[in-house]
């Protein structure tokens, strides 16, 4: 579940925090031979150091999404079976390890090799600024998961 649950979840929320794009396997799949741009790089370690500060709002909003559609498949299932409560304690315990710097490093600079179009790229950073100025971790989490909502969605 580690690997379906938070880093594919990270993606979507990565690019967007680093000056954004889809990272949806669908829209933005192509990754470029050229070094991650360091800019990008940066603004999506803000982004995700800021999510990991808001684990407590942040990994249930996540595993909520990921439940209600159903994504990876059986998660809804297991949310029934297992408990809602019992796979945030997993996702918590999973993201404990995946969002320390040298993981959010690792993932943003994967991350950041994903082309997409200026537009994408221009809509996503607008959209992860919006989720920065939220001082709220509620209000933040909230707003990461709109961000990403789309692209689990397809």
């Amino acid at each position: 579940m580690r690997s379906l649950l938070l880093l594919s979840l990270l993606a979507p929320l990565a690019l967007a925090a680093c000056g954004g794009a889809e990272a949806s396997p669908q829209t933005a799949s192509t990754a470029s031979t050229a070094a991650p741009d360091p800019e990008m790089v940066a603004g999506c370690e803000v982004f995700l150091a800021r999510a990991r500060e808001c684990t407590d709002d942040y990994i249930p909003a996540l595993v909520d999404l990921r439940i209600e559609l159903d994504k990876p498949a059986g998660i809804a299932e297991s949310a029934r079976t297992e408990g809602r409560d019992a796979i945030i304690a997993q996702a918590k315990t999973e993201w404990a390890d995946d969002s320390q710097p040298a993981a959010i490093t690792a993932t943003c600079q994967k991350v950041a090799t994903i082309v997409a179009t200026p537009e994408e790229l221009q809509a996503m950073k607008a959209q992860a600024e919006a989720c920065m100025a939220k001082t709220d971790c509620a209000e933040f989490s909230t707003c990461a998961i709109a961000v990403q909502r789309p692209h689990f969605e397809h």
